[in-house]
């Protein structure tokens, strides 16, 4: 059970990077290190913006986190420089969650349906992303509706 919760985490992580990234990149970039039994470990580089605190562009990835997934409650509880412009962050969960089925497990379903991995949808360009998650809603669709039946 503890590599399922791990791997779920993983995942969810990949995908908040992802989308962090997307928005707050060059300025700040985040880097999975490590999940931990009850958190993971960030890494941040960049310029950070000179008009908002450095610790702004960390909270910001919690607000990314609980978006992405409601269940997470994360915080920041450590946070060292270790460059010139990066940070390593530590957050950890305030409360420990289950694994049970969502929306997250339902698309690592959907992916393995159609015979796709979670890399390569992490590999893939932002229109074949927006296309397949398209299908994959269409898909979700389909499904609640064969199982009300």
């Amino acid at each position: 059970m503890p590599e399922i919760k791990s791997a779920f985490l993983k995942n969810l992580v990949l995908c908040v990077i992802e989308v962090y990234n997307r928005y707050r990149s060059p300025e700040a970039t985040a880097k999975l290190v490590e999940v931990e039994k009850n958190g993971v470990v960030i890494d941040f580089e960049g310029s950070f913006c000179s008009s908002c605190s450095v610790r702004d562009y960390f909270e910001d990835f919690i607000y990314e986190l609980e978006t992405i997934d409601k269940k997470f409650k994360f915080e920041l509880v450590d946070m060292k420089p270790i460059g010139a412009q990066s940070f390593r962050v530590r957050y950890t969960m305030k409360d420990s969650f289950s694994v049970e089925v969502n929306e997250d497990s339902l698309f690592g379903e959907f992916l393995l349906d159609k015979g796709l991995s979670f890399k390569g949808y992490l590999a893939s360009n932002p229109c074949t992303k927006d296309v397949i998650m398209f299908h994959f809603r269409t898909w979700l669709f389909e499904r609640k509706q064969t199982t009300e039946k």
